[in-house]
């Protein structure tokens, strides 16, 4: 399957990065002189994504600039980004995409391996899963002997077995997946309206496989609070540029 498009949502409010004092949103923190979904567009144009999808919410004019400056990459404003959470995102995407995509987290360093791995997945639905980091906030993955996705949580102990391994916030979805998800996501607002997408995924997942793209010691990390962007900058950046994986 060839994959030419990519969504990056990037709509949240970022919160519980308040204390670190940014005034930008935290898809657009800057780490060795680009920002993060700087370097995701980048690493995904290398790979064959031609075209770029950011829904955005928060601080959206920041976005639009960057877009501007960068060829293939368009913005998609989610108008209810603080009042819902990413599963409303997502579908703002779902409305508008026509084809396989990667979905992205936009707060998030890796290295790139991981994007090489699902793009070398076969399978139309896959998630890239890493060892644990340790991070303090994991959002847990597990798969059964198939290694097929059955269940994603940030509770450890949803599970007698022990998971998997992590969910990095890189997925691929399949035409079929995407529009599963589109025809129960607005049932399932109505009932929880920060519902992240994850949760909806759970739900669908038997009826529409997802296999775990597993990355062994994959370096990476997501950016939600001042910790772990100390913890970016100052252990996975550096890891990246020993590797060569700027």
């Amino acid at each position: 399957m060839t994959i030419s498009t990519a969504v990056i949502l990037a709509a949240g409010r970022g919160t519980r990065l308040a204390g670190a004092g940014l005034d930008v949103p935290k898809g657009l923190v800057e780490i060795g002189s680009e920002t993060l979904v700087g370097r995701s567009v980048r690493l995904l144009q290398q790979r064959g994504i031609t075209d770029v999808l950011l829904v955005t919410g928060h601080q959206a004019s920041l976005y639009e600039a960057f877009a501007a400056t960068r060829q293939g990459v368009r913005c998609l404003y989610n108008p209810n980004y603080s009042a819902m959470g990413s599963l409303e995102s997502l579908c703002c995407a779902l409305n508008v995409a026509a084809k396989p995509f990667l979905l992205l987290d936009s707060d998030i360093l890796y290295e790139s391996r991981g994007l090489d791995a699902l793009l070398k997945e076969s399978a139309e639905n896959a998630a890239l899963i890493s060892s644990p980091t340790g991070s303090g906030d994991e959002f847990y993955a597990w798969a059964d002997g198939s290694q097929n996705i059955h269940y994603f949580s940030k509770s450890i102990a949803d599970k007698l077995e022990g998971p998997t391994g992590e969910h990095v916030g890189i997925l691929k979805l399949g035409v079929p997946l995407q529009g599963a998800m589109l025809a129960r996501a607005h049932g399932k607002l109505r009932r929880e309206p920060m519902v992240p997408y994850e949760s909806l995924l759970i739900e669908l997942l038997p009826e529409h496989p997802m296999k775990n793209a597993f990355v062994y010691n994959l370096l990476w990390s997501e950016i939600d609070n001042e910790e772990m962007l100390v913890t970016a900058r100052n252990v996975v950046w550096p890891g990246l540029l020993a590797l060569g994986d700027r």
